[in-house]
């Protein structure tokens, strides 16, 4: 994934909708039916471990992913789908946390507190599962910008796993050197959760400010940084941010892209327009659970 975006998206966030009581009440429905159907159905529905990226080694021991390699999950059903086929949950960003929690077999496992090269895992699993690992996009050409529709396939991808040492085994913190500064920080890998919150403050930032600036790169830096030298103050932590040199920032945005355990979206192209070859970044939008759109 690229380094501002380590968790899949549901949708641009200018479609992005906000879900009236009725339809949060229609997403609770659908899971408690599809939990019902899956407790009294006399038909068995098949279910299947899909390794995680982080081999659970980003979790505390109280967590029930705690050093977890693998989740079961079950396929999706056609109650799953009444959720999917919802245009307007779908566009809301719930839709399909709501079909991965009914997929989960552990009802101990939140999918918001999944890392999300986790989620991501999980979540194209199901995607080709229900809908095969064929997946068409519009890509854009890095060199002549030109669109054209390209084919991808989702079962070619691979998982880049946890390669870096904790500060402490068990811990999801990890030390880095900045290159200019020499200074020691601290840093964590983002759960869903954590993600959804960094995406919710920048929309609101966007509205009250009205300002073109998203300040993406600084946000996630302030919420992934957890010690600078040790000192764990968010005030001073935030302060650092802002007045880091760009030398470092994009140093500690690489390394954390480098290192992040997740599915490598990265795959082949070949532009049909003027011939450019090269690595792309699979672009998540709405049709990835609308193959048929």
């Amino acid at each position: 994934m690229s380094e501002v975006n380590v968790d899949l998206k549901e949708t641009d966030d200018s479609t992005k909708e906000v879900l009236t009581p009725e339809e949060m009440a229609g997403i609770e429905r659908a899971q408690k039916m599809g939990r019902v159907a899956n407790e009294t159905s006399p038909f068995r529905i098949p279910t299947e471990f899909v390794p995680l990226p982080s081999f659970g080694l980003l979790y505390p021991p109280t967590s029930p992913l705690y050093n977890v390699k693998e989740i079961e999950l079950r396929y999706m059903t056609a109650a799953d789908e009444d959720i999917l086929t919802s245009r307007s949950l779908l566009r809301s960003g719930k839709a399909i946390d709501a079909v991965l929690q009914n997929c989960i077999v552990d009802k101990r496992i939140n999918s918001e507190q999944l890392i999300s090269g986790d989620k991501n895992a999980l979540v194209t699993f199901l995607r080709v599962s229900g809908y095969g690992p064929e997946y068409s996009v519009e890509i854009t050409c890095p060199s002549c910008g030109e669109e054209s529709k390209y084919d991808f396939d989702l079962s070619q991808l691979e998982m880049k796993t946890l390669d870096i040492e904790p500060v402490e085994p068990g811990e999801n913190r990890f030390p880095f050197r900045l290159p200019s500064l020499g200074a020691e920080i601290e840093f964590k890998f983002l759960n869903s959760a954590e993600e959804k919150e960094i995406s919710d403050a920048q929309e609101k930032l966007k509205k009250t400010t009205r300002s073109p600036v998203d300040r993406n790169v600084t946000t996630r830096l302030k919420n992934t940084i957890i010690s600078v030298q040790g000192n764990t103050d968010h005030t001073y932590i935030n302060q650092f941010v802002e007045s880091l040199n760009v030398r470092d920032s994009r140093a500690i945005r690489k390394y954390m892209e480098d290192n992040t355990p997740d599915l490598d979206m990265k795959q082949e192209f070949n532009c049909v327009h003027c011939g450019h070859r090269g690595e792309v970044d699979i672009p998540i939008t709405v049709g990835f659970f609308w193959p048929d759109e």
